[in-house]
């Protein structure tokens, strides 16, 4: 989150990442966004599940301007700190799940991410994890920002 002091620049414009679309058990992403020279990210996702149980499963790619590809979230998991041993710690490729309580659209915030910008592009991945055979629907809206200057 932006220091104190730095107040984020909100008059960036909303980017709609991809408008709602009926999702798989199969992986499914946004298209890749430019988010070169901007400091953090603010995700509004929504979720409208198929039936009752319905669920999605995301994650934020990002892809660095030298390196192209496709890099993942990660989770780390730090293993016990004793005197005199090495720690060993854990590090994971990590995705986030939404589990709808209702029929409605239900509207989320994810985030800020944090990237100062190191990435030039990033998308969201998603799929349907709940009931599978009755799928949901999901739709995704970002927020830019750098600190003013």
């Amino acid at each position: 989150m932006p220091a104190e002091g730095n107040v984020p620049a909100l008059t960036e414009p909303v980017v709609r990442l991809r408008a709602t679309a009926v999702i798989t058990a199969v992986w499914q992403y946004t298209a890749w966004t430019s988010c070169a020279g901007f400091s953090w990210i603010m995700l509004y996702l929504e979720y409208v599940r198929g039936a009752a149980g319905g669920a999605v499963e995301f994650y934020v790619e990002g892809q660095p301007a030298v390196y192209g590809g496709a890099y993942g979230q990660s989770a780390k998991f730090v293993g016990p700190v004793a005197i005199n041993v090495d720690t060993a710690s854990n590090v994971q490729r990590e995705t986030d799940r939404y589990g709808a309580t209702g029929a409605a659209v239900e509207g989320f915030m994810y985030g800020p991410i944090e990237f100062r910008g190191t990435l030039e592009n990033f998308r969201v991945a998603f799929r349907e994890v709940g009931v599978v055979g009755t799928p949901g629907q999901f739709g995704a809206d970002v927020q830019m920002w750098s600190p003013m200057k």
